[in-house]
């Protein structure tokens, strides 16, 4: 996706309709990287929000003619690791807990404790690879260029990353 210097400036102007069209074509990729990093459907609906009012206030910064959904999911990408690097800090007890919770509930998880369960034996490299791929359907070269790594790199990310949720999904089911 790019922008032209029109919509630009119909951004700058707050214009309604080019700024839903802007998310209605990006919400999912974002969601699903913050998602990624955070790992909390709360925290992400929150954060995903203040992307999108950070995305307005840097337009200026977006160089024309280049690659929009790139540059939107960066801004995603930093933030949502902002957030979770300052809730970290406040958190290593809350994680202690939760574990916990979490490996008692391993009897009968529902679809989204299952997905979690799987998730969390990814790597964040590989979480946010894989979220990319199947979430936003990106290729692997656009994944390439937001998490700014070589292609050679997403792909492995990418197949480790699938190994690893085909190992669990056969322990769980076994």
């Amino acid at each position: 996706m790019k922008l032209d210097q029109d919509a630009i400036d119909k951004l700058k102007n707050g214009d309604d309709t080019t700024f839903e069209k802007l998310y209605h074509d990006t919400k999912r990729g974002v969601y699903g990287i913050v998602f990624s990093i955070l790992r909390d459907h709360d925290k992400t609906a929150d954060v995903l929000q203040d992307v999108y009012m950070k995305v307005l206030i840097k337009i200026n910064q977006y160089k024309v003619g280049t690659n929009f959904n790139s540059w939107i999911m960066q801004i995603a990408k930093n933030y949502a690791i902002d957030i979770y690097r300052q809730e970290k800090k406040h958190t290593h007890i809350e994680d202690e807990v939760l574990e916990q919770v979490v490996s008692e509930d391993r009897d009968l998880p529902d679809e989204k404790s299952k997905i979690l369960m799987m998730l969390d034996n990814l790597t964040e490299d590989e979480r946010i690879v894989i979220i990319l791929k199947v979430l936003d359907d990106l290729t692997h070269k656009e994944i390439s260029k937001i998490i700014d790594k070589p292609i050679g790199t997403v792909l492995w990310l990418y197949q480790k990353g699938l190994d690893k949720l085909k190992d669990y999904y056969g322990e769980y089911d076994a």
